[in-house]
């Protein structure tokens, strides 16, 4: 999962020093404001206007998690470098080569009015909790935001996730011949009323990120007295719902897989610098000074850096080589809708209006599964794909001298692989093929589009699990529903069961040395149960395979090559492993598998690319979960709306060890069960532990 890359992206950053020009506000009056927390710390954030609820989740946001939000907002004032050192102003320079606020700042006036407010309600929320606790910002001259800098936020969240500035670091390290596509995992399924025992509608949302830190979910209810009633998760520092339910619709999202954008090699001039060959004809790069600055031993240094930019679109030279220039193009940054998107899905009645919101393209990928009270279900592979040619998008690297390789538009809602309503009654992603979200195969839309709309074709376990249980059941009831997204099993038609399946029928009398470890590992029953031992010792010796070959989440797709003599060097390797820390091979997977938050310890369920899914990452000891089931929420619509909502944070909902809600679902967590919740205004005053306003 490329996790040291992600640990990289997650400091991207921009810079600027120069005045909002968002139109001015009238001052939120906090009084307006009620945060009203549930038995479990959710906050449910009422007032009359979008705005001031927008000014209560960031409120509510940072009370449970402002640390958290501020690794996110330093973003938006590119001052990275000063909180990170030399690794942030790497971030900081991202945010210059890419223009994202330049790009923020040429749309402004472009934002509908609606919107600017609602923005706006977000930073004077965030801005009034700085003010009043300054002992918890973590940066001078952070605060107090502006409106440009949280929508340049999310422009560098979004071209971070777009691989973007992956194509910068290739750039740079000379890596152009390498391609990986980082990301993590997430569950999303849905069945209409045909499907269901009851005759209803159910949805299930389930994002695999971050279990702590920054890209870890943060769950809210917004409602205000003008159509914004929306319940779910959104990532510390959000600003809208990202995925869940309002009292009509809801949707979940997981991560896609295409060509999300080129790099271009320039033909540059031999003898003066600057010039490149385009069409036929010289043209100059434009450059620009920029202006950093990095913390080392406690000071502020200045570096000047130069930037450019060309036809394509940002330009770099390689530092492999100084005279090799390259350009890269992708929509992420060259639009900045996103927020705009989230917030006009938030406040959709059906599915035409989804779509209308959807067709804004402005958030830069995710699969989306939908589903509504309509007992409308619908999948999408969604995102900004460049239009191009197949066999334009398989080049790793294309010409820079030449304008019928730049792709000039994205593809439209219409043009990206979907399913409405197919005759199965139910769709489904798990981070598999696009053309599989139901029953069979969608071939004949497979051969309708375009090649690079699938950059991972095929089915992972989860893929497989969760399609051969929608298959083998012809109607669901509620709790059914709920028991497949918990589910801690391999299938045999999976890939790493595939490939891991001579060495269940080895001949453990021909190693003698691993004889007991390699009987551990026949034993298994494919169910990853936290009593078993075998469990643990599958776990141990193909993470100690997938480590040495260099393989990821994409190996539990596509399949992977593993010898025999491989596969006795990782059992070597693993018993070394075992008796070293435990003094014996046979150790409960509860003992090794564990999740971690702050000092807090327990055993995780779950598994790698099991539909409960958790992924760790080996400790010493241990192996510590550092992504996998970071929400869960299900909904059951009937004809006149939301009948039953349920969800699950993995630990807790505050990130303050004090807190009562800080661990308080974490034993939920561990049982695979959810706590039960509503968007009825009169239900929830009625059962909070406390009303509040902002102060």
């Amino acid at each position: 999962m490329q996790l040291a890359k992600v640990c990289f992206l997650l400091i991207i950053g921009s810079i600027s020093f120069l005045p909002s020009f968002a139109q001015d506000f009238k001052e939120i009056n906090p009084e307006n404001i009620d945060i009203v927390r549930d038995q479990w710390g959710v906050p449910h954030i009422f007032a009359p206007t979008d705005a001031e609820v927008a000014y209560g989740l960031a409120w509510a946001n940072a009370e449970d998690a402002f640390k958290e939000m501020q690794d996110l907002l330093v973003m938006g004032k590119g001052m990275s470098g000063i909180q990170k050192g030399m690794e942030g102003v790497k971030a900081d320079f991202f945010r210059h080569v890419i223009g994202a606020r330049d790009l923020v700042e040429k749309e402004m006036n472009n934002y509908p009015t609606d919107f600017l407010k609602y923005i706006d309600g977000y930073v004077q929320g965030i801005n009034a909790f700085a003010s009043t606790h300054k002992d918890q910002v973590l940066m001078r001259k952070l605060f107090p935001l502006t409106t440009e800098d949280v929508m340049t936020t999310y422009v560098m969240i979004l071209s971070f996730m777009t691989e973007a500035s992956a194509a910068m670091e290739k750039i740079f390290t000379g890596q152009l011949d390498e391609s990986y596509m980082q990301g993590l995992g997430s569950n999303a399924y849905a069945v209409n009323a045909k499907k269901s025992k009851d005759g209803k509608t159910m949805l299930c949302m389930n994002p695999h990120m971050q279990l702590n830190g920054t890209f870890s979910f943060y769950e809210a209810h917004l409602q205000s007295e003008e159509g914004l009633n929306m319940h779910g998760a959104i990532f510390h520092g959000g600003t809208s719902i990202f995925m869940g339910n309002n009292p009509n619709l809801g949707w979940g999202m997981t991560w896609n897989y295409f060509n999300r954008g080129d790099i271009y090699r320039l033909k540059m001039h031999p003898k003066k610098k600057h010039l490149y060959w385009y069409d036929n004809e010289w043209k100059e790069l434009e450059v620009k000074k920029v202006r950093l600055k990095v913390r080392i031993k406690g000071l502020n240094i200045p570096v000047k850096r130069k930037v450019y930019r060309n036809m394509h679109g940002p330009v770099l030279n390689s530092s492999e080589n100084k005279d090799e220039f390259y350009a890269f193009r992708y929509p992420a940054f060259m639009a900045a809708n996103g927020p705009l998107q989230w917030y006009r899905m938030n406040k959709t009645t059906n599915l035409k209006e989804f779509k209308s919101a959807l067709e804004i393209m402005g958030i830069s990928l995710f699969n989306i599964v939908y589903a509504d009270k309509e007992d409308n279900i619908y999948y999408v592979s969604y995102g900004q794909v460049p239009y191009r040619e197949d066999s334009i998008a398989k080049m790793k690297v294309l010409p820079g001298d030449d304008s019928r390789y730049v792709w000039q538009r994205i593809h439209t809602l219409n043009e990206l692989p979907q399913e409405e309503n197919p005759e199965c009654n139910y769709v489904y992603n798990t981070n598999n093929t696009p053309f599989f979200a139901t029953c069979e195969e969608n071939n004949a839309l497979k051969l309708e589009l375009k090649d690079y709309l699938d950059a991972r074709p095929g089915q992972n376990n989860r893929a497989v699990v969760l399609h051969d249980f929608m298959e083998e059941h012809a109607l669901l009831n509620f709790e059914e529903f709920q028991s497949i997204k918990f589910d801690h099993s391999y299938s045999t038609a999976s890939y790493l069961m595939k490939q891991l399946k001579p060495f269940f029928e080895l001949d453990v009398d021909k190693y003698p040395e691993v004889k007991d470890i390699l009987t551990l590992f026949q034993q298994w029953s494919g169910v990853a149960d936290p009593e078993d031992v075998s469990s643990t010792v599958v776990m141990v010796i193909t993470d100690l395979l997938f480590r040495e070959k260099g393989y990821n989440d994409e190996q539990f797709l596509q399949g992977f090559s593993v010898s025999e003599a491989d596969f006795i060097e990782g059992a070597r390797n693993a018993k070394e492993w075992f008796l070293k820390y435990y003094n014996k091979v046979d150790v409960p997977l509860k003992e090794v598998f564990i999740c971690q938050k702050g000092d807090s310890t327990f055993s995780s369920p779950g598994f790698p690319d099991a539909l409960a899914a958790n992924y760790g990452v080996r400790k010493k000891d241990k192996y510590v979960v550092r992504s996998g089931d970071t929400y869960t929420q299900f909904v059951v619509f009937g004809k006149d709306g939301v009948e039953e909502m349920r969800t699950l944070v993995p630990f807790g909902n505050s990130n303050h060890p004090e807190s009562p809600f800080y661990l308080n679902q974490s034993e939920m967590f561990r049982a695979g069960q959810t706590k039960k919740m509503t968007l009825n205004k009169k239900e929830i005053y009625e059962d909070a532990s406390v009303i509040y306003h902002p102060k």
